[in-house]
């Protein structure tokens, strides 16, 4: 019986759109545009000390042959504290960032999705390494 109503919704999930006359590619447009975020990562604390990093972005788009086309760009970056960077339409962001130094400054890394936070972590060790990652729930 368990078989039989997962094979009904199977079919009515793919007769009914049909029926319907909407496009499977604009379903799944319309439904990764939901999942996309803009997010902003923030390398703040305490400032002028080096650190260096490497954060990804995982973006996704419709692809005619499979539906969804999954796509990940990583960044290595070295800089300053503060800095920010600004990542759109990302399905997750995830990265590590390492202090370049022994001393006992802190770095303090965020991710921010429309302005609210959703990640964040802190290190004051010699060479201390923080990962921060944003997953659209």
């Amino acid at each position: 019986m368990k078989k039989l109503l997962l094979i009904i919704s199977i079919l009515g999930l793919v007769l009914v759109p049909m029926g319907c006359n909407v496009s499977i590619q604009g379903m799944i447009e319309n439904a990764l545009a939901g999942i996309s975020a803009n997010y902003t990562i923030e390398v703040t604390d305490t400032e002028g000390f080096n650190f260096t990093d490497r954060y990804v972005v995982v973006t996704a788009e419709y692809d005619p042959v499979n539906y969804v086309a999954f796509s990940s760009t990583s960044y290595d970056r070295s800089g300053n504290v503060s800095a920010q960077y600004t990542v759109t339409n990302a399905i997750e962001v995830g990265g590590m960032f390492q202090k370049l130094s022994v001393g006992n400054e802190t770095l303090t890394v965020r991710i921010l999705k429309g302005g609210v936070e959703v990640d964040s972590a802190s290190t004051t060790d010699p060479y201390g390494a923080v990962l921060v990652t944003a997953v659209k729930e």
